[in-house]
């Protein structure tokens, strides 16, 4: 899958539905109800999912580097945050996600097109 493609799906399917919640509740001031910052995940079928499997899955569909296994770790906090009802640390995925994004970039920008034997 290409990278751009991926970095959508990510950021559609798995990111911004971890966020809403989150960024609801700190709009809208207040503590958090319990479980109000889990998100209800759904997997390309429809059926429910948790982070982690989505995430897993996405992440075998997607390009290798170092960033990924930041990003998993990321996630993972995010996740306890949700549960634990803290708006913050489910916020900082968003910063963890474009560092995810910069780490692909820049590992494709300089990749080599070994076909040609040339820098990309």
């Amino acid at each position: 899958m290409e990278s751009d493609r991926w970095l959508a799906r990510v950021r559609h399917d798995l990111v911004k539905r971890l966020l809403w919640p989150a960024r609801d509740r700190r709009d809208a001031g207040g503590a958090p109800a319990p479980g109000e910052l889990v998100a209800e995940l759904v997997d390309d079928e429809g059926a429910p999912t948790t982070a982690e499997s989505l995430w897993a899955a996405l992440a075998a569909e997607g390009p290798r580097g170092s960033g990924l296994a930041r990003f998993d770790s990321a996630l993972q906090h995010a996740v306890a945050a949700a549960a634990a009802g803290d708006v913050d640390g489910v916020l900082a995925l968003e910063a963890a996600f474009d560092e995810l994004a910069s780490s692909l970039a820049r590992s494709l920008d300089g990749s080599v097109d070994r076909s040609r034997g040339e820098e990309k």
